[in-house]
């Protein structure tokens, strides 16, 4: 095997450490919010602290094992906060696990102290744990993603951890089997390939990061421009890309379903006496009943102002489109308390099915706002009806 130089393969491992830190720090500037990317900054910083010392014990030739000890603890810190901003990243997140994975770090010190000077038992302690949360980070990186998209955007990473495992695995064991091209420590063959290979596969790790970093970030951006930003629900925008959506879908399969428009009639009472901020917490505690009205296989989105739009698949006739109205009628209408007072809703409910209410987006809208209008007139038209009303504190 292809003797290599342990001074130029550290110089190397450390101006890689340098510059996979720097793009670690300067995305975790960017996107602070982002779960797991401060662990990511932090064990990148950790493992240039790790070339630091691999490099000055090859120059120095530090005695008593003080090389390997400080490397391997570094190394063993920087890859448990690897693993633990991993999970974090994929939302895997518990409080109660980080504490007991800090309990490691001592263990990691005194490992790498007792076994400083063998390298057949240091090598087995370090790439035992190593190999470990490498595993957990590539498998975490797939593991129950959203859609392709998100599959694609992570696969990167996760090839890159898989190929770092090989590495690792492959050292750890000649180690175990007591193969001798491992055993003179950071001289061994052996053991320079192994950092040799670490390190590219480690740059290919960092542009995985990078691009699992930015598809997470414009998936929020995405997010942001289809969302209420009030409410929650779906927005405009995003109602009009689910109804086309639905409309090719249902062309292909012939079923039927209906876009049902919502309106929270005399709306503007509680703004015009109490302010918008009345309003918009009647909106917002709104929504959560409508939430619970909707069946799960329904869409629920904020149209504009207070009217809702929901769209509803799975209509076996029109008595069933029926109920479902009736059942928002009753999970709808009731007192919702607003700052000042007390709120009693009622709402104007319109529906449209396709394809025997028109066949296009524009054609059911209409459809849609329509009945909804004339179920206002109904109401109002109604003596006995019990309108939308406000109830001040005193009033109670």
């Amino acid at each position: 095997m292809i003797q290599l130089d342990v001074t130029t393969l550290a110089l190397m491992f450390l101006a890689l450490g340098i510059t996979s830190f720097f793009v670690m720090f300067l995305i975790w500037r960017i996107n602070r919010e982002m779960p797991g990317v401060v662990f990511w900054m932090l064990g990148t910083l950790l493992n240039t602290t790790s070339a630091i010392f691999t490099l000055l014990n090859a120059l120095l030739g530090w005695s008593d094992g003080w090389g390997p000890f400080t490397s391997n603890t570094a190394s063993l810190t920087a890859n448990l906060l690897v693993m633990e901003g991993t999970l974090r990243f994929r939302n895997l997140g518990s409080p109660g696990r980080w504490r007991y994975l800090m309990l490691l770090i001592p263990i990691f010190v005194a490992g790498s102290w007792f076994f400083r000077l063998d390298p057949g038992l240091r090598y087995m302690f370090h790439d035992g744990f190593t190999l470990a949360f490498q595993l957990i980070s590539a498998i975490a990186f797939i593991w129950h993603t959203s859609d392709r998209q998100e599959m694609a955007a992570n696969s990167m990473a996760a090839f890159a951890g898989v190929c770092m495992s090989i590495t690792i695995g492959w050292r750890l064991m000649l180690a175990v089997t007591g193969n001798e091209s491992v055993m003179t420590g950071p001289e061994s063959t052996a053991t320079q390939w192994y950092v040799f290979a670490g390190a590219n596969f480690h740059v290919a790790w960092i542009f995985g990061l990078s691009i699992a970093c930015y598809f997470r970030s414009r998936q929020q951006v995405m997010q942001l421009a289809r969302e209420d930003a009030l409410t929650g629900l779906p927005n405009r925008r995003c109602i009009d890309e689910k109804l086309n959506q639905t409309l090719l879908e249902v062309h292909r399969s012939g079923e039927q379903f209906a876009a049902i428009l919502i309106d929270v009639n005399d709306f503007k009472m509680v703004n015009d006496r109490y302010g918008h901020s009345s309003g918009d917490s009647l909106l917002v505690e709104f929504t959560g009943r409508l939430r619970d009205a909707v069946r799960t296989s329904d869409f629920a989105g904020r149209y504009g102002g207070d009217e809702f739009l929901v769209i509803a698949r799975q209509l076996e006739s029109r008595e069933s489109l029926d109920q479902l109205i009736e059942r928002l009628r009753e999970k709808l209408n009731s007192e919702l308390r607003v700052p000042g007072g007390t709120f009693y809703v009622v709402v104007s409910i319109g529906a449209a099915v396709c394809p025997v209410d028109g066949t296009s987006a524009d054609a059911l809208l209409g459809a849609a706002d329509s009945r909804m209008y004339s179920d206002k007139a109904r109401q109002k038209a109604k003596p006995q009806t019990s309108l939308s009303h406000l109830k001040t504190e005193s009033q109670r």
